[in-house]
Formats: C-alpha cells, structure tokens, sequence
C-alpha cells in the first residue's frame, strides 16, 4: 500500500504544478520546498519513463504527456473524492474547480448566468470559464464539460442534448426601408451576414406548419462569433439570424425587426460535451442542473425530453 500512497502523492504533486505553472508556487500550496517538489517531478518522470515538463532558469511548460496526465490526474482526484464521499455514506458535494468551455456568445449571457448561480449556491467551488467560438480538444485544455452549439461531432466525448434554440431572421428598419418587401423567393438575392458554420450557405427554413424548404443565403460578411454576427446585423450590414433570448429586448424597442414574420431557420440544438467515462464529479451534474434552469427561463428554448 505504501507504493500506492506514494504514487497518488506523486500525482497530487504533479497536479498542483500543472494548474500552477511553477515549481515555487506548487511548493507553497502544498506546504513544501521548492526541491522536494522537483524531486516529485523526477521521480514521477522515472516511474512513467517519459518527460513532463521543460523547465529552464527562465520557463516552465508541460510536455504533450505531462498535459495528458494533467487530464488523468484530474479525473483521479475527482474520483477519489466521490469515492471518499459514497463509503463515507455522505452525499458529494459539488467541490474543487469546474472548468467549462462554452461559446462567446452564450458566455456573455445565460452561460455566465448559470455559474454564477452555481457559485452562489456552493461558495467553496471554484470556476474557470473560456469562452471561444473554436472547436478545442476538451482533454488538452483539462476541462469538465463543454457547451456546444449544434452536433458534438469528436467521437470520444460523451454528449448530452439539452434541447433546440428556435432562431428567427431580423434586420434593421433601416435596411429594411432600403431592401423593400421581402419574400422567401427574394431572399438569396438580399446581403445577409453569414455566422459560420450555421448561417451561411444553404439553410434549412420551416414555415409555421414546420414545412421545410432550403435556401442560399448570399453573406459577403461572414464570421465565426454570434457576437460579433449580432453587432453586424445592428449595423445595418445584412440580414441575420439571431435566437429570440438575444434579440427580444431589440425587437421591442424597434431596433430590429424580424424578417419573413411566417418563416423561422432550423432550431439549433444545445449539448453539453464530456470526457468519456461514467464517473461525474458532484461539479459538473450541479453545473448542468444551474444551466438547465437558466436555459429553460429563455425564450426560444425547448428542452429535450
């Protein structure tokens, strides 16, 4: 047992360098010295008999497998405690650090909401949040869980549908004047403002019987962030897609207007992306709960069943 002990404080070593980037600052959050904390390193380097970190007099990173064992260890770590919790006979408690990827937009919105509603109720977690439009390899960046718009398409995770945001087509009145009336027929030839990959090209229209028809949307301006998708469309560039939770307040007050009343784009449907395995730790299902209640408040919103 003592070889084991020993190992798992090799990993907890390991761990506390990799989140903190430094030997020195390892050290202090483990109570240590600097070189107790670079013997650990060696000897768990010995052990798995490959490099984990580059360090020099002025730099420190982690190898390709030093970032794959950060994963490992972190996934360890999680299990240990809920391991702890169950023979205890006590119920986890959501703890340690979350770390969620979402898109920029969503993370501007409910997505922050929901994990400052997560903090409010468990002071003690901690949470990282990044936000990027890119597709990420979930394991690489070490985090619990990734909110995806659209389909998960890496094979390895382990995805969960929320449920479908109903999207529907606005313009400014401005350009709207401009254009004149606009029909279904008329639409490929007006400039729209492509959101890649979901609005751009050809796309798949419902009318209100949920009667599909595709149509080619001509976007001399396209970009991969919603955000910046939304600012064009106020600027008058084209007409855009935007879900009802973002533009509401601009429907109102007559800053946008939607276009083809009688016609909606496909709804897009929302998951939540996980590494693979059966174990989650107490974290990540409290976070899905804290975004399934703040999604299902917006409008446009349909959850799964």
């Amino acid at each position: 047992m003592k070889h084991v002990h020993d190992r798992l404080d090799l990993l907890d070593t390991f761990q506390k360098i990799g989140e903190s980037g430094s030997l020195s600052k390892a050290a202090r959050l483990l109570g240590t010295t600097q070189p107790t904390v670079s013997r650990r390193l060696l000897e768990l380097e010995r052990l798995l008999g490959c490099k984990l970190a580059l360090r020099t007099t002025a730099s420190f990173s982690l190898t390709d497998e030093g970032r794959s064992l950060l994963a490992e260890a972190r996934d360890l770590g999680d299990r240990w405690s809920g391991l702890s919790q169950r023979l205890k006979g006590g119920q986890s408690r959501p703890e340690g650090t979350l770390r969620v990827i979402g898109p920029s937009g969503y993370g501007t919105g409910f997505l922050t909401d929901a994990v400052t509603d997560l903090r409010a109720a468990h002071p003690a977690l901690r949470i990282e949040l990044t936000l990027t439009d890119r597709v990420l390899d979930l394991t690489a960046w070490g985090a619990d869980c990734w909110v995806c718009v659209g389909e998960v398409r890496d094979p390895g995770l382990v995805s969960r549908k929320l449920g479908t945001m109903e999207r529907v087509l606005i313009a400014t009145p401005e350009l709207l004047e401009r254009l004149g009336p606009i029909s279904i027929a008329r639409l490929p030839q007006l400039p729209c403002v492509g959101l890649v990959p979901y609005v751009t090209g050809n796309v798949r229209m419902l009318d209100r019987l949920g009667r599909p028809r595709m149509v080619m949307l001509d976007t001399p301006i396209q970009t991969d962030s919603l955000l910046s998708s939304y600012r064009a469309i106020l600027n008058g560039s084209g007409i855009g897609a935007a879900a009802p939770w973002m533009c509401q307040e601009d429907l109102k007050t007559g800053r946008v207007q939607r276009v083809l009343a009688n016609w909606w784009l496909e709804p897009i449907a929302i998951h939540v992306a996980l590494p693979p395995g059966i174990y989650r730790p107490a974290r990540v299902t409290a976070f899905i709960q804290a975004l399934k209640a703040r999604m299902f408040a917006l409008s446009g919103f349909k959850p799964s069943r």
